[in-house]
């Protein structure tokens, strides 16, 4: 009905929606095409593994298609008019998580290359500092003090090496010790993955131990595939101290600013998606046992932000003159919401199904 269709366009979605105008932002920079924004791949692979539904695999796998090709660290970039239009540079637009699923299922080699060439991709940090444009302290790529982030970056980065890891790649042995350093030095952390990033040695592959407790979270950080790839990580690599790194951080990113203070010194700070971040609530509780958090993942599910009971949950027909295009919208629908949403909801009913409450 939209008409996203094209070369450069097909198997992407739209950002926002501009309810004034009755049409996607398709012209407006900065909230016209998604490109992989709050993971909707994931959202996507997950349904159709929990559902076998075959549109939706084709749905994914164009998906998967577009944003390997036309979205990645090679032209790649936010959400611009063209997918290739601002100079935004980080790791997590090329993330090998959204492919991982496709490659698996069908043993597609252009997705292996398209993984595989991720391997190496701690190396542009040194050529490019994704955060050039927004940084307020003096800082230099370092070849052994790099700037990564343990939520966007490093995301994208250790499902790059433990992709090469388990299809035996041609450096599938720097890969694993990659995976196996980044995991201990962030688990070494003054405060795990609440300290928000550090310093990375490319020879060495680890993080520098900070001098001191840093909080620094991000309501993004969590929100590209960490809780996902770190789930298998946990279940892959007997590490418990990254296990608990890692638990603390799903612990305590919907917790109370008053109990946030009270485990790390301060709060996190002004927070959103909490209705996305209910499945590490759920996954903490899994993994933990702990019946509180499973009680805090419905209720942030239900009663925090994003779609809740009280959404529309419809859509309205258009016509002219209101727009050019008759059909229908559903004006109160956000792809990054919808994407979270999706994602909390297969996550949450795997893990606590049983515990939903009435």
């Amino acid at each position: 009905m939209r008409r996203w269709y094209g070369f450069w366009d097909y198997g992407d979605i739209m950002h926002t929606y501009d309810a004034a105008r009755h049409v996607w932002r398709y012209d407006v920079g900065g909230y016209a095409w998604d490109n992989s924004e709050l993971s909707p791949d994931l959202w996507l692979w997950y349904a159709y593994l929990r559902s076998g539904r075959a549109d939706v695999f084709r749905f994914a796998e164009a998906m998967t298609r577009h944003t390997g090709e036309v979205d990645v660290y090679h032209l790649g970039t936010r959400h611009g008019v063209q997918h290739f239009a601002d100079s935004a540079k980080q790791q997590r637009i090329a993330n090998t998580t959204y492919r991982r699923f496709y490659y698996f299922l069908t043993a597609d080699e252009r997705v292996g290359d398209l993984m595989h060439a991720n391997v190496d991709s701690d190396e542009t940090f040194l050529a490019l500092d994704p955060l050039r444009k927004i940084r307020t302290e003096p800082y230099t790529p370092d070849r052994h003090a790099l700037s990564i982030g343990f939520g966007t970056d490093w995301s994208g980065l250790v499902s790059a090496w433990l992709t090469e890891w388990e299809r035996r790649g041609p450096k599938w042995e720097k890969a694993r010790a990659r995976v196996l350093s980044t995991m201990e030095t962030i688990a070494a952390q003054p405060n795990g993955f609440v300290q928000g990033g550090g310093l990375y040695d490319l020879d060495t592959g680890r993080f520098a131990v900070a001098p001191e407790p840093v909080v620094d979270v991000s309501h993004l950080s969590g929100v590209f595939g960490l809780n996902e790839l770190c789930a298998e990580l946990v279940d892959l690599v007997d590490m418990p101290e990254f296990k608990e790194a890692y638990l603390d951080y799903c612990r305590y990113f919907n917790a109370s600013k008053t109990e946030q203070a009270a485990r790390y010194g301060s709060d996190f700070g002004s927070l959103i998606l909490f209705q996305g971040h209910s499945r590490m609530d759920a996954y903490a509780a899994v993994q933990t046992g702990d019946e509180k958090l499973a009680r805090r993942a419905w209720a942030k599910f239900y009663g925090s932000d994003g779609y809740t009971e009280s959404s529309p949950w419809r859509t309205e027909k258009l016509s002219g003159p209101d727009t050019l295009v008759p059909g229908s919208e559903a004006a109160w629908v956000s792809t990054n919401d919808t994407a979270l949403y999706g994602l909390a909801a297969i996550e949450n009913l795997a893990l606590l199904g049983d515990r939903m409450p009435s």
